[in-house]
């Protein structure tokens, strides 16, 4: 028996080295794999969220700050107050604004010495049945509007031609609302057997008045640019030419004969060239972009409307880095109260 155990104990060592070497010996597609460890994929796509809240009601005041609460990931947001300008309503539609016609002049009538019969010696007139041709009888055929009494036209004579009579601006937008050219014309008179009055204008403007947008108001036509020219009957015609009536880029005026004691009727139409209204057409209205913090879920964004009414404010959020991924479009009502 202790001759089994001396030999046992002798061939342990090598029993054990026999052992580690054939587990070396093994094929690799017997060991073990280790455990796999889960990573997120740092390139995945975080879908994109988005919201906004008013922060208070939907109700305010002018000049109120009204505050947006905006939450998500996007890093972009595009906004939309509902005011001119910045309407979503026209984000793909050309904005045309209605022009309002505004006319205005100065006039002036001299000598103050009784010449009453002359006192009211000039009428304006529009037409948009004038067919262009210029003769004094296809003018004096032609169907005229008279527009006279819409304007202050100086009715006092007086005794120098520098003391004007200002018309007042008027607005005469109904005389474009068949869209048709406009002409106008101015019909001055001597009476027979009168002394005559002389009639100037000057500073004869039409204006363009934007009702949305003041600031695209401008003036249209000065009075050089409506190219008012005189066309008169037989007896105007036959003055000498210092008592013609006269017309320049600055200055529009009825003469003749001061002493018209012994003479005829005389008439004459200082006509003007075709006048249309410009279309204003401003393109499209655009968003202001509003610039996300990273790593900051929500946000706020204040707005002051300077216009009562009922706007519709629109936040259109994107994800410049991921383009296939939709924008997200929130929409809300808010009323302004004076």
């Amino acid at each position: 028996m202790r001759n089994l155990i001396t030999l046992v104990k002798r061939y342990i060592p090598v029993l054990c080295a026999v052992f580690m070497l054939s587990s070396c010996n093994k094929d690799p597609e017997e060991l073990v794999d280790p455990p796999k460890i889960d990573v997120e994929d740092p390139t995945a796509t975080v879908p994109m969220a988005f919201d906004v809240q008013l922060k208070e009601n939907k109700t305010f005041k002018v000049g109120d700050t009204v505050k947006f609460v905006l939450n998500g990931n996007a890093n972009m947001i595009s906004f939309y107050s509902g005011t001119v300008g910045n309407d979503y309503a026209y984000h793909n539609t050309e904005r045309f604004y209605d022009v309002r016609a505004k006319l205005s002049f100065e006039s002036n009538k001299t000598p103050d010495n009784n010449t009453i019969a002359n006192i009211n010696c000039a009428e304006l007139f529009y037409s948009t049945d004038f067919n262009g041709t210029y003769t004094y009888e296809n003018i004096k055929n032609t169907n005229w509007k008279p527009i006279t009494n819409r304007f202050a036209l100086q009715t006092i004579l007086q005794a120098t031609s520098t003391t004007y009579a200002a018309s007042g601006n008027v607005d005469i937008s109904d005389v474009f609302a068949d869209g048709r050219p406009v002409y106008f014309a101015w019909l001055c008179k001597t009476q027979a057997a009168s002394n005559r009055v002389q009639f100037r204008v000057r500073n004869f403007t039409l204006s363009g008045e934007v009702v949305e947008d003041n600031t695209l108001s401008k003036q249209l036509f000065s009075q050089g640019q409506f190219g008012f020219q005189w066309y008169e009957n037989a007896a105007s015609a036959a003055q000498a030419s210092n008592n013609r009536p006269t017309v320049t880029s600055t200055l529009l005026t009825w003469n003749g004969v001061f002493n018209n004691l012994t003479g005829p009727y005389k008439e004459g139409y200082a006509v003007s060239g075709p006048i249309e209204l410009p279309q204003y057409n401003v393109g499209k209205d655009m968003p202001s972009i509003l610039i996300t913090k990273q790593n900051k879920s929500e946000s706020e964004h204040k707005y002051v409307y300077n216009t009562p009414g009922t706007y519709e404010v629109v936040f259109i959020a994107a994800n410049t880095h991921a383009n296939e991924q939709p924008e997200i479009i929130k929409k809300l009502n808010i009323t302004i109260e004076p």
